[in-house]
């Protein structure tokens, strides 16, 4: 069902704002000031049934009519230059939030992404979270969940809402049947090439693992990065993984091994393990990936510094900026099976599971649940629209000739899609998540066996 998604959104906010008011109790509130005063007066004239409390009741709902409701909003959107199509779609919501929500103010704090997950921890801790904060799904969220800080927003979500939501799309945000976030984009994880330097270096582009492999020694011969890494911020890693997990053990039973209910101790999962750090020490990534952070990482790829990159659909904004070197060089591919494992080419690695979270001790729930709504609504046909992923929100994207390229190669790639691996450190979240990614950096970096990395993974499980 298509629907224009700013107007309906306008007139939803609307009422929900005018109910919210209503039931905030700001009407009690009785500073009226002598020009008000004076006005209810004269236009009273001299008529006796007009009371002295009527007038002052009067000036008091006109007043608290008036007043905004201010909301504050964390966010790991630090850049509002950043051309990353999340960060573009977010600081498109919060300025037009100004005009669809006249009556609420939205404080916001951007904080890097590895900082804002420290202030969060602090925060949830010290129980000083703000009204609104984006946060990951699953196992990232389930702390909040369980410890009784955050919100449930079924009583916010009419039928109209929830027949705009794609199916499945909120599942990383569910426990025990209620819903505790919206979700705005469904991000993918492909395997970026730069075509000009493959043609360049009379390199094939690769189909298969062993084509790869082939790539990485031809471009290291080269002089050229094979594979762009920023393993210094150490999520990242989780994407190198993680893809190769998928390809050696199938996206069932490594979900399974990461919920719990299945193992890592498989000769599977073993050989994944080993293929990464085979990768690693043949220079896949590199001579410096343990110490390059992830910007440095994308830009080197932005640049033209680096052949590959395994990332999510939201490089896809960065590598058709006005100012990437690579712009209309870049193309997208299913990263390649792996001979003798169980996972197919149509299986992937994303999904949904970045969202934006209520706080249960917020002063204005109502108001707090909206924002939360318009924001994943506006983000959801704004990060489409600038290359960053898959809407998870049905709306009239209006004339779609111009979308960014790579969001319609991705599109095509995934069509036939048979199965998802969200993101590691999410779906898992907490210490857990930290043992993994730390474990995987030493995978790659060489000081810890395959064997030992998988028994070390499985000890999470016992």
């Amino acid at each position: 069902m298509k629907k224009k998604l700013l107007k309906t959104i306008g007139l939803m906010m609307s009422a929900v704002l005018v109910l919210g008011c209503t039931a905030c109790g700001n009407s009690g509130e009785t500073a009226t000031t002598a020009e008000s005063g004076e006005t209810v007066e004269a236009e009273a004239g001299d008529s006796a049934n007009v009371s002295t409390e009527e007038t002052s009741n009067a000036e008091a709902d006109t007043e608290s009519s008036e007043e905004k409701v201010t909301i504050t909003l964390w966010s790991q959107f630090s850049d509002p230059n950043s051309t990353d199509g999340n960060y573009v779609a977010f600081y498109n919501a919060l300025e037009s939030i100004k005009t669809d929500m006249p009556n609420v103010e939205v404080v916001h704090e951007g904080t890097e992404s590895e900082s804002y997950k420290v202030k969060l921890k602090t925060a949830m801790a010290g129980n000083e979270l703000p009204d609104v904060f984006f946060n990951w799904g699953a196992g990232t969220m389930k702390p909040y969940v369980d410890a009784g800080l955050v919100l449930p927003l079924d009583d916010y979500m009419t039928d109209d809402v929830k027949s705009r939501i794609l199916g499945g799309t909120l599942d990383n945000f569910m426990f025990d049947g209620k819903t505790y976030g919206y979700p705005y984009s469904v991000a993918v994880a492909s395997l970026y090439v730069n075509t000009e330097l493959f043609e360049q270096n009379n390199v094939k582009v690769p189909e298969t693992y062993d084509e790869l492999l082939a790539a990485v020694d031809a471009f290291n011969a080269a002089g050229i990065t094979p594979i762009s890494l920023g393993e210094k911020d150490l999520w990242p890693g989780l994407m190198i993984y993680g893809i190769h997990a998928i390809r050696m053990a199938g996206a069932e039973d490594f979900n399974a091994a990461l919920n719990g209910t299945g193992s890592f101790n498989t000769p599977e999962l073993v050989e994944a393990a080993k293929r990464v750090q085979e990768l690693a020490a043949r220079g896949g990534f590199g001579s410096s990936a343990m110490g390059t952070s992830e910007d440095d990482a994308v830009a080197a790829f932005k640049q033209g510094r680096a052949a590959m990159m395994f990332m999510g659909s939201w490089l896809n904004g960065d590598c058709e900026a006005d100012d990437a070197a690579v712009k209309g060089k870049i193309s997208v591919i299913k990263f390649p099976v792996i001979e003798g494992g169980k996972g197919t080419i149509d299986e992937f690695h994303g999904g949904s599971g970045e969202t934006f979270l209520v706080s249960s001790s917020c002063e204005h729930p109502e108001e707090a649940a909206a924002v939360a709504q318009y924001i994943c609504e506006k983000m959801s046909k704004d990060q489409y629209l600038a290359g960053s992923g898959m809407p998870a929100w049905e709306a009239d994207m209006g004339d779609t000739s111009e979308l960014n390229r790579l969001s319609q190669e991705i599109a095509t790639l995934t069509a036939d899609a048979t199965g998802y691996v969200y993101w590691l450190d999410s779906l898992t979240g907490g210490s857990k998540a930290d043992t993994i990614m730390n474990e995987i950096a030493k995978l790659i970096d060489g000081s810890v066996t395959p064997e030992d990395f998988c028994a070390n993974l499985q000890a999470l499980n016992e």
